[in-house]
């Protein structure tokens, strides 16, 4: 039976964890409420609803953990949450940042992969580029059936030759900073309003895949490779949320 401090040290080394800033979330073990792991539960989220369904599980793996970035409290649902991972004994490891960026398990990579396409340099400070060469409209296409239903806001050329891949959600500095990478298009999973004129004013186009779409391929690429490294019951729980 797997121990989880064997488990968390290789995810650590996978993700190389100890070497992507803690900009937003903190990363890694964030709950220590199991030792002996005979079964992991994988989901984007951590929250009542994927513990319920995981309950069964000594380990959760996440892409969205509790602490954004430190927490000074526990007290309301964060504290309540918190309790019920210690009062059903499943521990929890939180992967945000390192899980977008990883160079082949990661969320960007993954959905590089899905479409066929290869991965470039870095784009912002997350994402990657890649060199195609399609219609917007069959890129279009392809992203709803590789990734799933996507909004597109056409205000680029027509023929994409360099592409933009930044998982989550999407800030206006994206846009000048696809621009002065050569990309035609921005394939990312939400945006807020400020998008659209930005998008429009450069003449780039953007496709909006769902900022949870965007992010259930780098947790699951981790459920693969734990369950071949440990041999251990994994399961992985989709708790679509639509943003």
């Amino acid at each position: 039976m797997p121990n989880l401090k064997d488990i968390v040290r290789y995810l650590d080394q996978l993700l190389q964890t100890a070497t992507v800033p803690e900009a937003y979330a903190t990363n890694g073990l964030q709950i220590e409420a199991s030792q002996d792991i005979q079964s992991i539960g994988f989901a984007v989220d951590a929250c009542q609803q994927s513990l319920q369904a995981l309950s069964d599980c000594q380990l959760m793996v996440v892409h969205h953990g509790i602490f954004w970035p430190k927490i000074s409290r526990l007290t309301g649902p964060v504290g309540q949450l918190v309790g019920r991972h210690y009062a059903q004994g499943v521990s929890l490891y939180a992967s945000h940042l390192p899980l977008d960026v990883h160079p082949e398990v990661g969320n960007n990579a993954q959905m590089i992969a899905r479409l066929g396409l290869e991965r470039g340099e870095l784009f912002a400070p997350v994402g990657y580029l890649c060199q195609l060469d399609q219609n917007r409209e069959e890129l279009h296409t392809q992203v709803e059936q590789k990734i799933g239903p996507a909004r597109m806001l056409p205000f680029g050329p027509e023929r994409i030759t360099r592409l933009a891949v930044s998982s989550g959600q999407a800030s206006v500095a994206m846009v000048d900073q696809a621009i002065a990478a050569g990309a035609q298009a921005l394939l990312t999973g939400e945006a807020g309003h400020p998008i659209y004129h930005a998008a429009q004013q450069a003449g780039l186009n953007i496709l909006l895949a769902g900022h949870y779409q965007t992010e259930i391929w780098g947790v699951l690429a981790l459920e693969k490779l734990l369950q071949q490294e440990f041999s251990v019951k994994t399961r992985f729980v989709d708790i679509p949320t639509g943003f």
